[in-house]
């Protein structure tokens, strides 16, 4: 496929960027990428034109795709490596749909509390509270929970869990919200996870030559 046949439109700070660009990587399809240097914009094209004015979208010659999950269902039907996925309507048991929702959640709340700091609020500040409450529980759920959920999946599958998972707790640190020094089973995940191709080349960084932003 001709790299100019999709373009994934995002950040590379941003942790659902980073699910999108793992997904390309590990199904063997070839992406550009049109970095969102503006990520306080309100002018749709700049997002690809997603109307939600959110990172990332995935430009195809029938169409864009809007937000992680919609783009990586289309990575894996263009895909002709034969990778077999797992995807969050999968699970057929509550410790894993669980995970997943979780998972998701702390994405969103972390994102809250980045841009609640570009605003100069402080961590404490009342608006920011319950945000870091929450991904504090997240964390703490998926401590317990995560290599349990994992655990029944098919060897050799990748599924949205681990990777939108993996992506939400290294945000974590290169964020600078919470620390996975006492988590010694996310952190083993993490290590585990982190020495694949795909997540090796993924790594996070600042867009030039944006401030550090949201997302």
């Amino acid at each position: 496929m001709s790299r100019a046949a999709l373009t994934l439109v995002g950040r590379h700070s941003s942790h659902y960027t980073r699910i999108v660009s793992i997904y390309a990587t590990e199904l063997a399809v070839e992406c550009a990428f049109q970095p969102v240097l503006d990520i306080g914009s309100t002018d749709a094209h700049v997002f690809g034109e997603n109307p939600l004015l959110r990172v990332p979208s995935l430009t195809t010659p029938e169409g864009t795709w809007f937000g992680s999950l919609n783009a990586c269902r289309e990575l894996a039907r263009r895909s002709t490596a034969g990778v077999p996925l797992i995807w969050p309507e999968d699970h057929a048991t509550p410790l894993g749909a669980n995970a997943q929702e979780i998972t998701t959640d702390a994405m969103v709340s972390g994102v809250v509390i980045v841009t609640g700091r570009l605003c100069a609020l402080a961590d404490d500040a009342p608006s920011l509270v319950k945000p870091f409450a929450r991904l504090r529980g997240a964390v703490a759920w998926l401590e317990a929970n995560l290599d349990a959920a994992l655990a029944p999946l098919p060897e050799r599958r990748l599924s949205f869990l681990e990777v939108s998972a993996f992506c939400m707790l290294t945000h974590l640190g290169f964020r600078q919200l919470l620390s996975l020094e006492d988590r010694p089973r996310l952190t083993a995940f993490c290590q585990r996870f982190g020495a694949r191709p795909s997540a090796l080349a993924s790594g996070y960084y600042f867009d030039p030559p944006s401030a550090p932003p949201a997302g």
